[in-house]
Protein backbone atom coordinates (compact mmCIF):
# COMPACT_ATOMS: atom_id res chain seq x y z
CA UNK A 1 0.00 0.00 0.00
CA UNK A 2 1.29 3.66 -1.35
CA UNK A 3 0.23 6.65 1.08
CA UNK A 4 -1.10 9.19 -0.35
CA UNK A 5 1.62 12.15 -0.05
CA UNK A 6 1.78 13.54 3.65
CA UNK A 7 0.22 16.38 4.88
CA UNK A 8 -0.47 18.88 2.03
CA UNK A 9 -0.20 22.67 3.21
CA UNK A 10 -2.27 25.42 1.58
CA UNK A 11 0.30 26.55 -1.03
CA UNK A 12 0.06 23.07 -1.85
CA UNK A 13 3.97 21.83 -0.46
CA UNK A 14 3.47 18.80 1.24
CA UNK A 15 5.81 17.13 4.04
CA UNK A 16 7.94 15.87 2.25
CA UNK A 17 8.90 18.41 -0.07
CA UNK A 18 9.34 20.80 2.93
CA UNK A 19 12.19 17.92 4.22
CA UNK A 20 13.72 17.68 1.18
CA UNK A 21 13.96 21.77 0.85
CA UNK A 22 15.27 21.63 4.06
CA UNK A 23 17.82 18.98 3.87
CA UNK A 24 18.90 20.73 0.21
CA UNK A 25 19.89 23.78 2.08
CA UNK A 26 21.78 22.08 5.42
CA UNK A 27 23.47 19.83 2.27
CA UNK A 28 24.39 23.25 0.18
CA UNK A 29 25.44 24.69 3.80
CA UNK A 30 28.09 21.66 4.61
CA UNK A 31 29.26 21.47 1.26
CA UNK A 32 30.18 25.07 0.59
CA UNK A 33 31.69 25.66 4.33
CA UNK A 34 33.77 22.12 3.47
CA UNK A 35 35.10 23.22 0.06
CA UNK A 36 35.73 26.70 1.86
CA UNK A 37 38.01 24.62 5.21
CA UNK A 38 39.46 22.49 2.14
CA UNK A 39 40.73 25.08 0.20
CA UNK A 40 41.20 27.92 2.72
CA UNK A 41 41.51 27.04 6.41
CA UNK A 42 43.65 23.30 5.91
CA UNK A 43 46.11 24.63 4.25
CA UNK A 44 46.55 27.28 7.04
CA UNK A 45 46.80 25.13 9.94
CA UNK A 46 48.49 22.19 7.93
CA UNK A 47 51.10 24.20 6.34
CA UNK A 48 53.83 22.80 7.95
CA UNK A 49 53.18 21.76 11.74
CA UNK A 50 54.02 22.79 14.92
CA UNK A 51 54.41 26.16 13.97
CA UNK A 52 51.17 26.34 11.73
CA UNK A 53 49.05 24.80 14.52
CA UNK A 54 49.52 28.60 15.79
CA UNK A 55 46.33 30.72 14.82
CA UNK A 56 44.20 28.01 15.90
CA UNK A 57 45.94 27.37 19.55
CA UNK A 58 44.99 29.80 22.88
CA UNK A 59 42.07 30.92 24.31
CA UNK A 60 38.93 30.91 21.68
CA UNK A 61 38.89 34.63 21.21
CA UNK A 62 42.12 34.80 20.24
CA UNK A 63 41.93 31.68 17.39
CA UNK A 64 39.77 30.25 14.99
CA UNK A 65 37.58 28.14 16.38
CA UNK A 66 36.44 25.29 14.03
CA UNK A 67 34.32 23.48 16.33
CA UNK A 68 32.13 26.46 16.83
CA UNK A 69 30.80 26.17 13.33
CA UNK A 70 30.81 22.28 12.62
CA UNK A 71 28.80 21.35 16.36
CA UNK A 72 25.82 23.04 15.63
CA UNK A 73 25.44 22.50 11.97
CA UNK A 74 26.01 18.69 11.84
CA UNK A 75 23.43 17.46 13.64
CA UNK A 76 20.49 19.43 12.03
CA UNK A 77 22.79 18.64 8.42
CA UNK A 78 22.34 14.35 9.48
CA UNK A 79 18.34 14.78 10.86
CA UNK A 80 17.51 16.33 7.90
CA UNK A 81 18.58 14.02 5.97
CA UNK A 82 17.67 11.58 7.74
CA UNK A 83 14.19 12.99 8.29
CA UNK A 84 13.60 13.41 4.70
CA UNK A 85 14.46 9.76 3.97
CA UNK A 86 11.71 8.74 6.46
CA UNK A 87 9.00 10.69 5.37
CA UNK A 88 9.75 9.68 1.47
CA UNK A 89 10.00 6.12 2.67
CA UNK A 90 6.69 7.10 4.36
CA UNK A 91 5.35 8.22 1.05
CA UNK A 92 6.36 5.50 -0.52
CA UNK A 93 8.96 7.01 -2.50
CA UNK A 94 12.43 4.52 -3.00
CA UNK A 95 14.21 7.61 -4.68
CA UNK A 96 17.81 6.13 -5.21
CA UNK A 97 19.84 10.03 -4.89
CA UNK A 98 18.12 10.35 -1.79
CA UNK A 99 19.23 7.31 -0.42
CA UNK A 100 22.59 7.62 -1.61
CA UNK A 101 22.70 10.80 -0.63
CA UNK A 102 21.41 9.96 3.15
CA UNK A 103 23.90 6.73 3.40
CA UNK A 104 26.66 9.57 2.79
CA UNK A 105 25.65 11.98 5.47
CA UNK A 106 25.49 9.48 8.10
CA UNK A 107 29.16 7.83 6.57
CA UNK A 108 30.57 11.47 6.82
CA UNK A 109 28.89 11.87 10.68
CA UNK A 110 30.41 8.71 11.25
CA UNK A 111 33.86 9.07 10.04
CA UNK A 112 34.25 12.59 11.20
CA UNK A 113 33.45 11.37 14.64
CA UNK A 114 35.65 8.38 14.92
CA UNK A 115 38.74 9.66 12.99
CA UNK A 116 38.87 13.68 11.69
CA UNK A 117 37.42 15.08 15.42
CA UNK A 118 39.70 13.26 17.16
CA UNK A 119 42.79 14.10 15.48
CA UNK A 120 41.95 17.40 14.63
CA UNK A 121 41.44 17.99 18.43
CA UNK A 122 44.58 16.34 18.67
CA UNK A 123 46.54 18.99 16.25
CA UNK A 124 44.87 22.16 17.33
CA UNK A 125 43.27 21.52 20.79
CA UNK A 126 46.67 20.06 21.86
CA UNK A 127 49.36 21.47 19.49
CA UNK A 128 50.22 18.05 18.33
CA UNK A 129 51.02 17.41 22.10
CA UNK A 130 54.69 15.67 21.94
CA UNK A 131 55.26 14.32 18.87
CA UNK A 132 57.42 15.10 16.62
CA UNK A 133 57.36 17.39 14.08
CA UNK A 134 57.72 15.07 11.21
CA UNK A 135 55.27 12.75 12.21
CA UNK A 136 52.99 15.71 12.75
CA UNK A 137 53.49 16.57 9.39
CA UNK A 138 52.84 13.31 7.85
CA UNK A 139 49.72 12.91 10.06
CA UNK A 140 48.29 16.35 8.69
CA UNK A 141 49.28 15.57 4.98
CA UNK A 142 46.72 12.28 5.54
CA UNK A 143 43.94 13.99 7.43
CA UNK A 144 44.23 16.87 4.28
CA UNK A 145 43.98 13.90 2.00
CA UNK A 146 41.11 11.91 3.73
CA UNK A 147 39.59 14.82 4.05
CA UNK A 148 38.75 14.89 0.08
CA UNK A 149 37.42 11.32 0.72
CA UNK A 150 35.26 13.22 3.00
CA UNK A 151 34.20 15.98 0.82
CA UNK A 152 33.14 13.35 -1.89
CA UNK A 153 31.06 12.05 0.21
CA UNK A 154 29.79 15.04 1.23
CA UNK A 155 29.59 16.03 -2.81
CA UNK A 156 27.39 12.99 -3.51
CA UNK A 157 24.98 13.67 -0.29
CA UNK A 158 24.52 17.40 -1.47
CA UNK A 159 23.61 15.84 -5.21
CA UNK A 160 21.40 13.28 -4.15
CA UNK A 161 19.30 15.98 -2.04
CA UNK A 162 19.09 18.46 -4.97
CA UNK A 163 18.61 15.68 -7.18
CA UNK A 164 15.62 14.38 -4.70
CA UNK A 165 14.51 17.90 -4.69
CA UNK A 166 14.66 18.67 -8.36
CA UNK A 167 12.62 15.41 -9.54
CA UNK A 168 10.00 15.75 -6.82
CA UNK A 169 8.89 19.13 -8.40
Amino acid sequence: MVVQDTIVGDDGMTLYTTALWFYAVMASLIFGAGLYESFVVHPAWSRKPPESFGGFLGSTGSRMNIAAFWAPVMPPYVLSGLGALAVALWAGSRDLPLILSAVCTISTLAWTLAYFRPTIHRFLDDGGGNIPAGRLQSEARRWTQLNWIRMALVAISWWGALTALATRG
